[in-house]
């Protein structure tokens, strides 16, 4: 049986980030844990693609650099019917492709000496005193410590029965384009957030990212739908995100569409168990724009601290663990966003809306003037 003392599941942003932490504050930890993930890298990854300043901070704090194709992302138009506003900040976030992001952040984790089995999706786990283990695919794992970084559908949190119904919804395309120039996004480096969906019961946005993938311009567009307040009827996303296109000129059949889910973390759910904690995606991020890659960084920087501290302390209780992340900073944006979505997201009549709305437009233009 191939035993470690942190066996990390799943590689993505949450569980990179750990697994770097870990060289850098534990060699000797970092010596004896292991990332596994049931995919080969680079692998496909729904997402928009936006990372953040404090995701690239973030990085940086783990003396990391990547050098993957992102568009900087210098305006933000907010949407909401025929009524615009615009705001202009340099760097707001930059747009990469998750499957060259995520690859080339694994790849920084196993520069740090961290090993790594791909191909490795885990089936089974059980727990007992000396430790975890882990069935998969590619075999038996024993672990003293299993920190579950393995995403919305996390396996490590239904084998525990860490059970989540805090669940929203994605829908995204790509379309090409020929030459950069026809789309004023790129030029502008714009990125577009269309509150439009709110009148037709989506809890959310359609969204529009210019991107680069393969060399080519591409625009990564898509719907979010927090079901933040889920008592609230379904909305029909397909048939939003439909029309949504088709007032761009676009037809959904034309695409290939795509979709999936996307958990968001309340303090009130326990996302521990003895010997296993959660991090990134698989615990939850926010529920306001869904932005999910710099919440993962440091979900996963924080989760390696937490475990790390428990090794000093030779405890593995992991009592309370999810009380320290929703005291810490992590904890208290996820929150704050969290409160933000229910307000913005709640059942508004029209005049909430276009009254926000042309309040927003005042305060931006009175900021120019500043």
């Amino acid at each position: 049986m191939n035993e470690y003392d942190i066996v990390i599941v799943g590689a993505g942003p949450a569980g990179s980030a750990a697994a770097l932490r870990l060289a850098q504050r534990a060699p000797q930890l970092a010596a004896r844990a292991l990332l596994l993930d049931k995919a080969r890298f680079p692998r496909k990854k729904l997402c928009g693609g936006g990372v953040t300043r404090h995701a690239w901070a973030l990085l940086r704090e783990l003396n990391v650099t990547l050098n993957v194709p992102a568009h900087p992302i210098h305006q933000l138009r907010l949407v909401y019917a025929n009524l615009e506003a615009t705001l202009r900040w340099r760097d707001l976030f930059r747009v990469v492709q998750r499957d060259e992001f995520d690859a080339t952040l694994l790849r920084a984790a196993r520069a740090r000496g961290i090993q790594a089995q791909e191909g490795a999706g885990v089936r089974e786990i059980a727990r007992d005193d000396a430790g975890v283990v882990l069935q998969t695919d590619a075999g038996e794992y024993r672990a003293r410590v299993v920190i579950g970084a393995d995403g919305a559908n996390s396996v490590v949190r239904q084998k525990m029965g860490l059970r989540s119904n805090r669940v929203s919804r994605l829908m995204e395309i790509l379309t090409p384009r020929a030459e950069k120039t026809r789309a004023a996004e790129f030029g502008n480096h714009t990125a577009v957030f269309d509150f439009s969906p709110l009148a037709r019961g989506v809890q959310g946005y359609y969204w529009d990212f210019p991107a680069w993938r393969n060399g080519a311009p591409v625009m990564n567009r898509g719907l979010y739908d927090s079901r933040v307040r889920p008592e609230r009827p379904r909305a029909e996303l397909r048939d939003v995100l439909r029309a949504e296109l088709k007032a761009r000129g676009l037809e959904l059949q034309d695409w290939r569409l795509e979709g999936h889910p996307e958990r968001w973390f309340d303090s009130r759910e326990k996302y521990s168990a003895p010997r296993v904690i959660l991090a990134g995606d698989a615990a939850g991020t926010e529920p306001w724009l869904g932005e999910g890659i710099s919440h993962a960084l440091d979900f996963g920087m924080r989760a390696a601290d937490y475990v790390a501290d428990a090794f000093a302390k030779n405890d593995f209780s992991f009592a309370d663990y999810t009380e320290k992340i929703a005291r810490s900073a992590l904890g208290r944006r996820l929150r704050f966003k969290k409160f933000i979505a229910h307000y913005i997201y709640d059942n508004h009549g029209e005049w909430f809306y276009r009254g926000g709305w042309r309040m927003l437009q005042l305060s931006l233009l009175c900021l120019r003037r500043a």
